[in-house]
C-alpha cells in the first residue's frame, strides 16, 4: 500500500531511535553476559564428567549469547538507519510543501494530490505547469518514503524473528561503555574497514566517545555529530527564512528544542576552538571527546593539537574553576602557548597537547563546591579513563605522557592518579589548592622515573590553601578543604620556579603566560626534559611545612626570566 503525506507526517524518528537504543542495550547486555559466562571460575579446578559437561554447557551458552548480541546489533543498526532516513524524508516533504505554498498550491495529505490553493495567481496554463512540477517532486518523496517504510518493516521483522538476520549484518557487537580501552581496541581492530566506516556513519556519537578507538576515527565521528548539531539550527532558520538567533530565542516556534539550542551553542564553541587552536599553532586539531549536552548543558569535550596517537610527547591539560565548554576555555591561550613552547623546547619530537574540558569544574570561586572534593573525584574518574584510552591507542615508537592540572584541575589530576588508576609518566600541578587523595608524590603511582612537578608562585593565594586540615561532614560524603600542599618539603615533588614579572597578587592566572618561568619549565617537562630544570636553574626550594600550614608563602623569590633557549 502506498503511503500518504499524512502517514509521513505522523512518522516519529525519535520513536524509531528508541528501538535502536533498546536493541543496542540488549546487544551490550548479551555481550557482557557472554563474557561473564566465559570467565566463570567455578569449574576451572574441577575434574571428571560433571566438569566437562558444565564447561560444554557454558560454551554453548556463550555462543548463544554472542548470536543474540549479533542479532540485537543488526536490529539496532537497521533501526538507526531507518530513523536517519525518516528524518531525510520528512525534510524533503517539508521542502515540497514549502514550494507548493510559495506557488499558491496545496497538497491533499490523504490523496497525495496537488491542487490549486486560495493564494494562486496565474493563468490556467501556468496552473497546469506548476501542479505538474510539484506533483513530480511529491511523487519522488512518496517513492522514497515507501522505500524507508519497507526498510523499517524489515527491521521490525528481524526484531520479532519473522525474518532472518542477514549474514552481512552479523558484525561483532559494539562493547558496552564500561569496557576497558584494551578490549575496545580489540573490538575495533576486529572490524573490517567497511564495518568501521559503517559504525562511524551509523553510530557516531557512541564511537566518537569510546576510549580505545583511535583518535582519527573518533575525530571523524565527533565532527559528524558536531556538524549535525550546527546544521539542525541553521537549516531550521533557512527553512523559515529567519535568523539563527531567532531560532535560538524561540526554538519551539521553529520546530526545535532547548536541547537543540544547547548542542548548537556548544558545537559552535568547539568548532571555533578547533579553528583557533590550528591558527595559533599551525598544527592539525582533532576532536577527541564531544558530548555537548553533559553537565547540565555546560558540555564535555577535548580538542587535541597534534595527533596524540602518533606523537612522541603527549600532554593533557586540565583547567580549574569557572571553566567549561560553554564558557569557551577550549579556545583559551593556555594550550596553544604550551604547545608552541614545547615545540621550541624540542623541535625534533612530534608533540600533542590536549585541551581537556572533560569534567564539571566548579562554576566560580563563590561556588560552595570549590572547597569540596566531590567534583574532583568525579572528574578524576573521567580523566583517568580518557588518559588511559590515549595510552592504549598510541602507536609504535616512544611515548611520553604528561598530565597538567591548574587550580581545582590539579586536585582532579591528583585524584585521577591516586584514586582512579590514571597511568602517566609525569604529573604537573600549578596553582594547586590541595591534592586530596594523594598525600605524597608516591600516591600518584607514576611510571618508573616519573615525577610530580609543582609550580606555585609565591604570590598565588590559591596555592597557599594546600595543607589545610580536611573536614569530613558526617552523613553527607562531603569533604571540606582539598588536601595536602604538594609544594612543601617532604611531599616528594620537584618544584620549579613560577614567578611572574613584578610584584603582584594575581599570579594564579599567569602560569601559561609567554615569557614566564612556569611556561618555560613546563615546556621542558612535557617535551621529556624535566631533568633539565636544574641545569637551567629553574628548580625552586620547597615551602616549609610550618609556614605552609599558617598560609604564608615561605618562599619570597624574585622573578628572573629564563635564560636557556631549550633545545635539549
Amino acid at each position: 500500500m502506498t503511503l500518504s503525506v499524512a502517514d509521513i507526517e505522523r512518522w516519529d524518528p525519535e520513536a524509531v531511535r528508541e528501538v535502536f537504543r533498546a536493541a543496542s542495550a540488549r546487544s551490550g547486555a548479551a555481550t557482557e553476559a557472554a563474557r561473564a559466562a566465559e570467565q566463570l571460575p567455578a569449574f576451572q579446578t574441577w575434574g571428571g564428567v560433571a566438569a566437562d559437561a558444565a564447561r560444554d554447557a557454558i560454551g554453548k551458552t556463550r555462543a548463544d549469547l554472542d548470536a543474540h548480541a549479533n542479532e540485537a546489533l543488526a536490529v539496532a543498526q537497521a533501526a538507526q538507519q531507518a530513523a536517519q532516513d525518516i528524518e531525510k524524508v520528512k525534510i524533503d516533504l517539508r521542502d515540497v510543501q514549502d514550494a507548493a505554498t510559495d506557488a499558491g498550491l496545496q497538497i491533499d495529505p490523504n490523496t497525495n494530490t496537488v491542487v490549486k490553493g486560495p493564494g494562486f495567481k496565474g493563468t490556467a496554463a501556468e496552473l497546469v505547469t506548476k501542479v505538474a512540477a510539484i506533483q513530480a517532486r511529491l511523487a519522488t518523496v512518496i517513492a522514497e518514503a515507501n522505500g524507508v517504510d519497507a526498510e523499517l518493516a524489515a527491521a521490525i521483522h528481524m526484531a520479532d524473528g519473522r525474518s532472518p538476520i542477514p549474514d552481512a549484518a552479523r558484525t561483532p557487537p559494539p562493547p558496552p561503555e564500561s569496557t576497558t580501552p584494551e578490549d575496545v581496541a580489540k573490538w575495533w581492530n576486529s572490524l573490517s574497514p567497511e564495518q568501521q566506516q559503517a559504525e562511524l556513519r551509523d553510530n557516531p556519537e557512541f564511537v566518537g566517545n569510546l576510549n580505545g578507538i583511535p583518535v582519527l576515527a573518533r575525530n571523524d565521528a565527533n565532527l559528524r555529530v558536531m556538524r549535525t548539531d550546527i546544521e539542525n539550527i541553521e537549516e531550521a532558520a533557512a527553512r523559515r527564512g529567519v535568523s539563527v538567533q531567532d531560532v535560538l530565542d524561540d526554538p519551539f516556534r521553529y520546530g526545535c528544542t532547548p536541547n537543540d539550542v544547547t548542542r548548537y551553542t556548544n558545537a559552535v564553541k568547539v568548532n571555533q576552538a578547533l579553528a583557533d587552536d590550528h591558527l595559533r599553532t599551525g598544527a592539525p586539531t582533532f576532536l577527541q571527546v564531544y558530548q555537548p549536552g553533559q553537565f547540565d548543558g555546560q558540555g564535555r569535550a577535548a580538542v587535541a593539537i597534534g595527533n596524540p596517537d602518533t606523537s612522541a610527547n603527549t600532554t593533557v591539560v586540565v583547567p580549574g574553576t569557572s571553566h567549561s565548554v560553554t564558557e569557551g576555555w577550549l579556545s583559551a591561550d593556555d594550550v596553544t602557548n604550551l604547545y608552541n613552547e614545547a615545540k621550541n623546547a624540542d623541535p625534533s619530537k612530534a608533540t600533542s597537547v590536549v585541551a581537556w574540558m572533560g569534567y564539571n569544574a566548579p562554576d566560580s570561586l563563590l561556588d560552595p563546591q570549590v572547597a569540596q572534593t566531590s567534583l574532583a573525584h568525579q572528574g578524576g574518574a573521567l580523566l583517568a579513563a580518557d588518559v588511559n584510552g590515549l595510552n592504549v591507542t598510541h602507536g609504535t615508537g616512544p611515548s611520553h605522557m604528561t598530565v597538567i592540572g591548574h587550580s581545582y584541575g590539579s586536585t582532579t589530576v591528583a585524584d585521577a592518579a591516586a584514586g582512579y588508576g590514571m597511568h602517566t609518566d609525569d604529573a604537573v600541578l600549578i596553582g594547586c589548592p590541595g591534592t586530596d587523595l594523594a598525600r605524597s608524590a608516591a600516591d600518584f603511582h607514576l611510571s618508573p622515573g616519573g615525577h610530580v612537578f609543582v609550580g606555585a608562585a609565591s604570590t598565588d593565594p590559591v596555592a597557599q590553601l594546600g595543607g589545610l586540615p580536611q573536614i569530613h561532614v558526617p552523613g553527607t560524603g562531603v569533604n571540606l578543604a582539598l588536601g595536602a600542599d604538594p609544594a612543601v618539603d617532604g611531599y616528594g615533588s620537584t618544584r620549579f620556579k613560577a614567578e611572574v614579572p613584578g610584584l603582584t597578587f594575581s599570579d594564579h592566572s599567569h602560569y601559561y603566560q609567554p615569557g614566564t618561568e612556569s611556561l618555560f619549565s613546563m615546556a621542558d617537562i612535557v617535551s621529556g626534559h624535566g631533568d633539565a630544570l636544574e641545569l637551567d636553574g629553574m628548580t625552586a626550594a620547597h615551602r616549609s611545612i610550618e609556614l605552609s600550614n599558617l598560609g604564608l608563602p615561605g618562599d619570597p623569590e624574585l622573578y628572573r626570566a629564563p635564560t636557556s633557549g631549550h633545545y635539549h
